[in-house]
């Protein structure tokens, strides 16, 4: 086959045979990047990308069952998986491509569109996938309150990124300078990996999040550093905070609502609740961050001292039962979304007892599906 060539049905399946020990070679360089664009074209389904990412097959042995599983499946599946080749994101990270496949031209004809034309997905498939921090704020200097089961979030993400294959760095009990510090050196450090996670759990006023000595941390100080002109290394890549923190001082009551189904009853929450006060947080417009707060503005949010914060602990475990499946981020945070809201807690609040609920927010300058691949 020529540079450049069209494929026809009457020779794809050739031209994947002809050319399989060259496929095996250069793409057994990153082979989840492969299927993961693979999956992200519907050439092969979420199934069989977990079965071909299975911990225990080399590179080399995912191609090879990769290249088999494209050919059982016929000459179109073939002709695909061909065409995926020509696309700029797989000629960019396997460069010997581009002597034998030329990236398509621009289609003429409107209806005809292109796959480049579809909603892309951020690269993830870095060993490891990149940084995730964690400042978790439980030790504060009077009169600030300590924050009571904020080590069983810290826990949790921990081990939830730690599977995702991130590489975890926990701060614990960080002064506002501290913090400052910590933030400003993460922005400094060349980010080989896919991608940039930040997760910040304290205390907060309306200015920003506390320090344990009770000064600020303004939002200017946090998400500024990380945007692609001050980290280079971030460009491009998905810069994602979760933030466990109130925006104010309001809680938000229970609305009765009816349900449709016969499992629609609120899910009950009894133990002792505390709150982290704040009300804070601009995002830059910059592209490629994704923000994820525990409640809107000017509410409560709520920890629990025993087992953690809803949001948090919401958060992981929607990660851990989604992210196997493929989901985006945003949708993952859906399922989030969901299931705080429908939490209620008694909460000790202005010296009377009330029932209060919560609802978290995301906003987000991605420009492409994050999905967080389990790693094989």
């Amino acid at each position: 086959m020529q540079r450049g060539s069209s494929f026809t049905g009457l020779t794809v399946m050739q031209t994947l045979r002809d050319k399989k020990v060259f496929f095996i070679d250069t793409l057994s360089a990153d082979a989840s990047f492969v299927l993961q664009h693979a999956e992200q074209n519907k050439i092969i389904t979420k199934r069989e990308y977990n079965n071909l990412n299975h911990p225990n097959h080399t590179q080399e042995n995912i191609i090879i069952n990769l290249l088999d599983k494209v050919m059982n499946k016929g000459d179109e599946t073939c002709l695909r998986f061909l065409q995926l080749l020509q696309h700029e994101q797989l000629q960019d990270n396997f460069p010997g491509l581009k002597g034998h496949f030329r990236p398509p031209q621009p289609a003429l004809n409107e209806d005809n569109r292109d796959p480049e034309d579809e909603i892309g997905e951020y690269k993830m498939s870095s060993v490891p996938r990149g940084l995730c921090l964690i400042i978790n704020n439980i030790k504060f200097d009077p009169p600030f309150k300590d924050r009571k089961g904020s080590d069983v979030d810290e826990e949790s993400l921990k081990e939830v990124f730690c599977w995702l294959g991130f590489t975890v760095e926990v701060h614990r009990d960080k002064t506002a300078e501290q913090m400052k510090d910590i933030l400003k050196q993460f922005s400094q450090k060349d980010h080989k990996g896919d991608c940039f996670v930040c997760c910040i759990l304290s205390h907060g006023c309306t200015e920003g999040v506390h320090g344990t000595d009770g000064r600020v941390v303004c939002s200017e100080d946090m998400f500024p550093p990380f945007r692609g002109t001050s980290c280079r290394s971030l460009a491009g890549k998905p810069k994602v905070f979760f933030i466990q923190a109130c925006r104010g001082d309001d809680y938000q009551l229970p609305v009765e609502v009816q349900a449709d189904n016969l499992e629609g009853d609120e899910a009950a929450e009894e133990a002792v609740l505390e709150t982290d006060v704040v009300e804070m947080f601009t995002i830059p417009d910059d592209a490629d961050f994704f923000v994820a707060r525990s409640t809107v503005k000017g509410f409560y949010s709520f920890r629990n001292i025993l087992s953690g914060s809803w949001f948090i602990q919401s958060l992981c475990k929607q990660l851990k039962t989604y992210c196997p499946k493929c989901e985006d981020v945003q949708s993952i945070l859906l399922c989030v979304n969901q299931e705080v809201s429908l939490t209620a807690g008694k909460v000790m609040i202005k010296c009377r007892m009330v029932t209060a609920k919560q609802m978290p927010v995301q906003k987000v300058t991605l420009r492409k599906k994050l999905v967080f691949r389990v790693p094989s």
